[in-house]
């Protein structure tokens, strides 16, 4: 994890590396260079953005598009903030604690309304409500926000307290769940429980929104200057629009794409995921406008941060994001409506 000393070096180090906004504009009948950041190693939640680039979208705006999985072991907001990188899809913790280290970065598009946060554990434990969870051990990654935690504690009477939080590198809550070595793991609810469950381990399921958690999900993140000059930035995002509404339409191909560059993903419970993260799209957060941020989400998470000593100074919420490029992109609109009338998954 990196250390809050570490981050400030690394954001007093960011902007001298590689002046922001060198890049020249796109020429006309050529292609602009630009680089997206993952979050994780390739799964579900990313298949759009290898749809559009297999399918050519990205080009079709102009843009010559590398995917880079998220680096191991670093602040991946620093390389958006030194102008290397132009576009990273952020963890919203994450991000908020970059702004509060005064990295010169913006969130300029919701990947995800919500945090898609939970508890979860074996079927055969019987734990299923948080007054189940006094005693229990669960599995946590170190850069996580314990905060989280505590509206689905206090719906159970407990507190942090109450519970052992079993610090745990990525990837091995399964095992430990699976194993019995955890009584239950945090996690995504779209995520290890249905992976548990494809490997005969039947979960349930405690979504942290459920409890009244109000926390940001992913969003894209890009460079401030660079998203000040704004034609990149708005072509990326119009892009990225088009090919969530082709991937709605072509699960399986998106999923092909995703499998390819990670061959270990599972081919029908990646698209098992994908199904229930359109169904995630399905929030008010997006009703007119797919994309859009809330501003009092973005303050609650603040909160959450504060609260748990995770920020080094409070940033406003309004400094955050901008919605600039979601209200003047038509196929935030008519993605929108795509999601709303989706069937269920």
């Amino acid at each position: 994890m990196t250390s809050r000393r570490t981050f400030v070096a690394l954001g007093a180090l960011a902007a001298p590396i590689a002046p922001i906004g060198l890049r020249p504009a796109r020429a006309q009948g050529r292609l602009q260079d630009a680089i997206l950041r993952l979050n994780f190693t390739p799964w579900a939640m990313h298949a759009q953005y290898y749809a559009g680039l297999r399918q050519n979208i990205y080009r079709a705006e102009g843009i010559n598009l590398e995917i880079r999985p998220a680096a191991a072991g670093q602040q991946n907001e620093v390389f958006i903030a030194a102008g290397r990188e132009q576009f990273l899809v952020a963890n919203a913790d994450g991000y908020i604690k970059s702004r509060a280290a005064n990295l010169p970065v913006v969130a300029v598009m919701a990947d995800q309304p919500d945090n898609p946060f939970s508890v979860f554990a074996l079927k055969s434990s019987g734990i299923s409500r948080p007054e189940h969870l006094r005693g229990k051990r669960i599995t946590f990654f170190q850069a996580q926000v314990r905060g989280l935690l505590d509206p689905l504690l206090q719906a159970g009477g407990l507190t942090r307290n109450d519970i052992t939080l079993l610090t745990i590198n990525r990837g091995a809550e399964i095992q430990m769940v699976a194993a019995g070595q955890a009584d239950c793991g945090f996690g995504f609810s779209y995520g290890q429980p249905l992976t548990l469950e494809e490997r005969g381990f039947p979960c349930n399921v405690m979504a942290l929104k459920d409890f009244g958690v109000k926390f940001c999900g992913t969003a894209i993140v890009a460079n401030e200057r660079e998203m000040r000059r704004g034609d990149l930035t708005e072509r990326f995002i119009r892009a990225t629009m088009k090919a969530l509404i082709w991937t709605s339409a072509n699960m399986d191909q998106a999923m092909n794409y995703v499998v390819e560059v990670s061959p270990d993903r599972m081919h029908a419970l990646e698209v098992r995921k994908l199904r229930m993260i359109y169904d995630l799209y399905r929030s008010p957060d997006f009703a007119e406008r797919f994309g859009r941020f809330d501003e009092s989400k973005w303050e609650s998470s603040i909160n959450y941060l504060m609260e748990g000593g995770d920020l080094q100074r409070r940033p406003s919420a309004r400094e955050l994001y901008t919605n600039e490029f979601v209200e003047r992109i038509e196929e935030a609109r008519s993605l929108a409506t795509l999601v709303r009338e989706r069937p269920a998954a």
